[in-house]
């Protein structure tokens, strides 16, 4: 096979690497979750607060890593230009996504926004990269069970009639972005290396995505203090500005220049389980049947997509 035009990170799974994607997933697992948490508040002040918060959140311990990143950006005008087009689709996969969960139940928008390696794989094959055959594998199979989990009717939120389709199609299309989003990342960091720091590079992106949604919520007339608002809704919006913001996304970044990021995007699609779990903790929201059957075999997707321990490559 003829070799890749752009290097490829390293493909073996080590045990700081798995741990750093379990607790990503983790995070990642109690978004959906607070959002529901904090449902007096539209979905634009939802968005674009948690944004800010993860930004400011990660900036105070990242200053030096973000003047560092911009100065580095400043010195490459495409990278630039890749990294305001990586926040704007930060901004638009949050902004569908959690108004997809005003429509949803949170496993249906959770296990949709999961498709994102089907996404990533396109990106990856169209970006010149070798995409190894398990891991497309993995993807079907992780894709057959999510359509076994969105099956089951359930009692979620509008999950009959047109709404519902318009929730779902919500949560596609922030599983789209969040691959372009990923992937946009990965060229950035090829490009410049380890001249650009991952911290402040996250915070970046951050701060261009908080804008774009502060632009968009004031534009709408967004309402940040809605009848029915109290001091739990913003905790909620708290807790999901630093976990899931700060410690999910900011290992995922970590990971992406480790392993492809269609590797990474696949192990994201444990997040469906975690999240009906925490969801029928706190929310009350059964899992059917059918959805702990799909569970089951998304995980066997992942385990089959994800490389081997041990030094398996990314081009095998």
């Amino acid at each position: 096979m003829p070799a890749s035009p752009h290097p490829e990170p390293r493909a073996d799974v080590d045990g700081r690497l798995i741990a750093g994607m379990i607790a990503a997933v983790l995070a990642i697992s109690t978004a959906a979750p607070a959002i529901r948490l904090a449902e007096p508040l539209g979905s634009e002040a939802v968005a674009c607060v948690r944004v800010t918060i993860t930004g400011l959140g990660l900036m105070l311990f990242a200053w030096p890593s973000t003047r560092a990143a911009a100065k580095a950006l400043a010195a490459a005008p495409r990278e630039r230009r890749l990294t305001v087009l990586a926040g704007l689709c930060l901004a638009a996969h949050f902004a569908t996504w959690i108004a997809s969960l005003s429509l949803t139940s949170v496993v249906r928008s959770v296990a949709l926004v999961s498709t994102q390696p089907l996404w990533a794989g396109l990106i990856a094959r169209a970006m010149g990269e070798r995409v190894p055959t398990r891991l497309y594998l993995g993807s079907l199979v992780a894709l057959v069970g999510t359509v076994v989990m969105v099956a089951e009717p359930g009692a979620g939120l509008g999950e009959s009639g047109a709404w519902a389709w318009l929730g779902d199609g919500l949560a596609l299309i922030g599983a789209m972005t969040a691959a372009v989003y990923l992937a946009l990342g990965r060229k950035i960091h090829e490009g410049l290396g380890e001249a650009l720091p991952v911290e402040g590079y996250f915070v970046l992106v951050n701060v261009v995505a908080g804008l774009s949604l502060w632009s968009f919520a004031l534009l709408r007339g967004a309402d940040f203090q809605p009848t029915g608002v109290a001091w739990q809704d913003w905790s909620a919006i708290l807790w999901l500005g630093l976990v899931p913001g700060l410690v999910g996304h900011g290992l995922l970044n970590w990971a992406v220049r480790r392993v492809p990021v269609h590797t990474v995007s696949l192990a994201t699609l444990l997040e469906p389980v975690g999240a009906a779990i925490i969801a029928w903790l706190l929310l009350g929201e059964g899992v059917g049947v059918r959805e702990a059957v799909g569970g089951l075999i998304l995980l066997g997707g992942v385990g089959l997509g994800l490389p081997r321990v041990g030094g398996e490559s990314a081009r095998d």
